[in-house]
């Protein structure tokens, strides 16, 4: 048990660090704004001095008298209230001749005691450490003579309880520093509220970013598994499709293959629907790529493209996607072996073991259709998938993501299973939360996730045809009817 909680604790810390790590531009730009407005503040503020004078309350020439020290609390804190009265403001305005009204005054003054001691402190905080000390000064000797004539003779004939008094101990002095504004003491204390508010508000940005980021969050959301880690590439003029055998592209592909066929141990796969919760998570790019790697395991693959409104499949292999294509067999104008076209793969290389590289071949859309979700749910669609898995050992549809559109809807029931493909940064926990309701609704096989744009593991692998200084080539394409005539004998 305790070592189940340290283990949550550390993945709690390893997952706040992380937000940190990825937020760390809000922290910074909030504590060099906190640490920049103290140090504009501290620079505009005008300083302030305090001057410091001490009273004592006593009992004629003594502080007071023995066995009496308790009643002569309540005096304390009375004299301490009567320093800032009006009238103790009013007397040392007119003895000063300052021109400042006595509540500005007394704005000025604070009298602090201790219930301990008979000492009353004075304080006077001024922009001017001279007129501070100056009025200190005078407020002791006003009071003074305020409390020496207020108090100072018997209230009754014949009493001989010695008068209260109020007697200077402590000259009236000023500091010869501000006590404010501090500049050091101030930027500290901003940075530290800085941090603080940055981390707030970086934890919030991060608690309101639907983003999925990681291959957990991916998991968690989708509650899906994670059967392959694509990163893509980031120069834009590579190609969508990667011929090399080598690379983190090629690996992450061979490790998405793989697992297709731990998948189909207990029940066959044949048929997969590659789709997407929303555009641009990179659907055909991993349709493409998928069936490059089966090829390369001695396979033969077939890429179908389902997106009857945006294919770019054609784009992707290099091939002339021109001709009856999928339409065209739906509609019954063509046969599917005048619609199919192989995608030549390069030469001069064996596949694993020594076996020779399996085929690629791909049936393009054709004619976009005004109504392609219709087609693709027909009778027709189904039994052409039929008819297909004969025939190829893999069976890949890139169709259109399924939020926006309903074309692959009815695709993702009649298939094997279906692959969704999650953009790293681009595919939010929303869209993850409407494809879960929708996967439970229709009863969909999901097989996995796919996470694209993610960072690449550590490389562990060695390119070999880059080491002999051999790039791919590409053999020509061969007649699509001829390979179909020898594949039926």
């Amino acid at each position: 048990m305790n070592e189940w909680a340290t283990e949550e604790s550390g993945l709690g810390l390893r997952r706040y660090l992380e937000i940190t790590w990825r937020r760390k531009w809000i922290v910074i730009a909030v504590i060099v704004a906190a640490i920049g407005a103290a140090a504009a503040a501290s620079v505009a503020v005008e300083p302030v001095y305090r001057a410091e004078t001490k009273l004592v309350v006593g009992s004629g020439n003594t502080l007071f008298p023995v066995g009496q020290a308790n009643a002569f609390q309540p005096f304390t804190a009375t004299m301490a209230d009567l320093v800032e009265s009006r009238v103790v403001a009013e007397r040392v305005i007119e003895r000063l001749d300052i021109r400042e009204s006595p509540k500005a005054l007394l704005g000025k003054v604070s009298v602090r005691t201790n219930p301990d001691t008979a000492v009353l402190n004075v304080r006077v905080d001024d922009s001017d450490p001279e007129r501070a000390r100056r009025i200190a000064e005078s407020i002791g000797l006003v009071f003074v003579d305020l409390v020496d004539d207020e108090f100072g003779q018997a209230s009754v004939p014949g009493d001989e309880t010695p008068p209260l008094t109020i007697k200077i101990v402590d000259p009236a002095f000023a500091g010869a520093n501000p006590i404010s504004p501090r500049p050091v003491r101030n930027v500290v204390l901003a940075g530290v509220l800085g941090l603080v508010l940055g981390l707030l508000a970086a934890f919030l940005a991060d608690y309101f970013d639907r983003r999925l980021r990681t291959r957990e969050d991916v998991e968690h959301h989708f509650a899906a598994p994670v059967i392959g880690q694509v990163p893509f590439q980031r120069k834009p003029s590579r190609p969508a499709v990667d011929w090399t055998r080598f690379g983190e592209g090629a690996e992450a592909f061979r490790t998405l293959r793989a697992n297709l066929q731990y998948l189909g141990v207990r029940r066959p796969i044949r048929t997969i629907l590659l789709t997407s919760a929303s555009a641009g998570q990179g659907k055909t790019t991993v349709s493409a790529n998928l069936a490059i790697a089966i090829a390369r395991s001695g396979s033969s693959a077939l890429v179908v493209e389902g997106d009857l409104r945006r294919p770019t499949l054609p784009a992707a292999f290099g091939v002339d996607g021109v001709g009856p294509g999928l339409t065209g067999v739906l509609v019954g104008t063509a046969g599917v072996d005048s619609a199919l076209i192989e995608v030549p793969l390069p030469l001069g290389a064996s596949g694993p073991g020594g076996r020779s590289d399996g085929e690629v071949w791909f049936l393009p859309s054709g004619p976009l259709p005004p109504n392609p979700a219709e087609l693709l749910s027909s009778g027709r669609m189904a039994d052409l998938l039929d008819e297909l898995k004969g025939s190829y050992d893999y069976v890949l549809i890139d169709s259109p993501p399924l939020l926006p559109v309903a074309d692959g809807l009815e695709l993702a029931r009649i298939v094997d299973g279906v692959i969704l493909v999650v953009r790293r940064n681009r595919a939010t926990s929303d869209e993850a939360r409407e494809m879960r309701d929708l996967i439970d609704r229709l009863g969909i096989s999901l097989l996995g996730a796919v996470f694209t744009d993610s960072t690449p593991p550590a490389a562990y692998y060695y390119d070999v045809r880059q080491a002999r200084g051999a790039a791919p080539d590409r053999q020509p394409a061969r007649e699509p009817a001829d390979r179909v005539a020898q594949r039926k004998t």
